[in-house]
């Protein structure tokens, strides 16, 4: 019997909204306002939170403006990326639009209701006319998130969606991902030697065979490095991070016909380039396209098409369990 229970609380000092879904296993905390970001997720049984936390209090910060570049204090939690990931000039209906830093949706309010399990939330885009839902439930130990994207447009449109949840992490920590990942895409790197965009390099040893470190595992934030790496396309639609520390594993599941790649943010001190205050973080990113530009997704014939008024849907679960899981 599903025993879940939603509180939907507000600050009382401030005027932010926090939904939070509770049951007997996960604590969940959102901020409709800002972008629908999921800002806390925690095992109610080791206390653990999965999420990497912003070092502001969101309450006393100016809600972020369409189109600023996604940097601190709002690059934590769990945000999604639509239509485009970097920001990407895209030709639309004889025009030139220029879509934003990590897309539309983390700078929108989204609309939210409760329900029986959990919440629905939505929001609609700004310089493409379509509205994007996620539908986020509770089942025992499993965050179920279901997503659909409804054109409005009379015209199909191309686009790229991607998961982008910043984890809490320590150093030794493990990356479980799929056998089949031996090689991976770079997007970036904070390293310019590394190579270029569309370059393949070794997983796990990105650095080259001449070098002793294993990017299964996470590093110290004195390696000053930051990339942002992709999959090939996937038969295996799961990925975790094994917290060493608390031997727990945090598992993603998607399916690949839907969600074919897997896209890696390893942050470790190297990120953001022209800050002091660097980002200790790691992010795993289902994904239905590569790179993050979608005027690159393009070129590479990776992105997804919406036809006119017509509705995509897909789902990603993330489960905790205790001890290290194999996939």
């Amino acid at each position: 019997m599903n025993t879940d229970t939603i509180n939907i609380e507000q600050h009382e000092q401030h005027t932010l909204p926090v939904v939070e879904l509770e049951n007997k296993e996960l604590n969940i905390a959102i901020l409709p306002d800002m972008g629908g970001k999921i800002i806390e997720l925690r095992s109610k049984q080791s206390g653990t939170q999965f999420l990497q936390e912003s070092a502001t209090d969101y309450n006393v910060v100016s809600q972020p403006a369409y189109g600023e570049e996604f940097s601190p204090p709002f690059a934590a939690g769990f945000d999604e990326c639509f239509p485009t990931v970097s920001p990407s000039k895209y030709e639309f209906k004889g025009q030139e639009i220029d879509l934003p830093d990590h897309g539309e949706l983390w700078t929108k309010a989204w609309n939210y209701k409760e329900h029986r399990n959990g919440v629905s939330m939505w929001t609609h885009g700004e310089q493409l006319n379509y509205q994007f839902a996620k539908h986020i439930e509770l089942d025992g130990s499993t965050v179920q998130i279901t997503y659909e994207v409804e054109s409005l447009e009379e015209v199909p449109f191309e686009y790229i969606w991607s998961a982008h949840p910043l984890l809490n992490i320590s150093e030794g920590d493990e990356l479980i991902l799929p056998n089949e990942i031996s090689e991976v895409v770079l997007n970036w790197a904070s390293k310019p030697n590394l190579g270029s965009l569309g370059d393949t390099l070794p997983w796990p040893k990105i650095l080259g065979n001449n070098s002793n470190i294993d990017f299964h595992y996470v590093q110290n934030k004195s390696l000053s490095f930051a990339a942002k790496l992709f999959s090939d396309r996937l038969t295996n639609g799961k990925a975790g991070l094994y917290k060493q520390q608390a031997d727990e594993t945090l598992m993603f599941s998607f399916d690949t016909d839907q969600v074919p790649f897997l896209g890696l943010w390893l942050c470790y001190g190297g990120w953001p380039t022209g800050s002091k205050q660097k980002e200790y973080t790691l992010a795993l990113e289902p994904c239905n396209a590569r790179p993050d530009s979608l005027a690159e997704a393009c070129r590479w014939d990776d992105q997804q098409q919406i036809s006119p008024l017509s509705i995509k849907c897909w789902e990603v679960d993330i489960s905790i369990f205790d001890g290290k899981q194999d996939l």
